[in-house]
Formats: structure tokens, C-alpha cells, sequence
């Protein structure tokens, strides 16, 4: 048998922990990562501001400002 060893535990860190806990490396993947789905998101609200509405650029810096970006 096999042991893992996990260095946290989700849902019991908040995201500035889990931040401290990530290697450089880690953290810059994670950036990445999140501004190319934020990206995606807001293309597709763009495309589909029939359904989603318009958003305006301080409306997506307010959404921004929610994720800590």
C-alpha cells in the first residue's frame, strides 16, 4: 500500500493560504490558468449579451476585483 501525502486539505485553507503553500512555478501555472478561463468566460458573455446582458469594462473590473486579480 502506498501512503500519499497531501500538503493541504481542500475546502479547509483559504485561497491566499493555499498561495503561500505553492511553489513559484505552481502559483505562475495557476495565474495562467485562471486568466484564460476568466478570459474564455467573459468572451462568451460577450458573445451571448443577449443572455448574460452587457458588461461594461468597470463591471468586469468589479468581478475582477472578486477573485483577487
Amino acid at each position: 500500500n502506498e501512503t500519499f501525502s497531501f500538503k493541504y486539505s481542500p475546502g479547509k485553507l483559504r485561497g491566499n493560504q493555499y498561495k503561500s503553500m505553492m511553489t513559484k512555478e505552481e502559483l505562475e501555472e495557476e495565474q495562467r490558468v485562471q486568466r484564460e478561463q476568466l478570459a474564455a468566460i467573459f468572451r462568451l458573455m460577450k458573445e451571448k449579451s443577449d443572455t448574460f446582458g452587457e458588461m461594461s469594462e468597470g463591471d468586469m473590473k468589479e468581478q475582477l476585483r472578486l477573485y483577487d486579480i
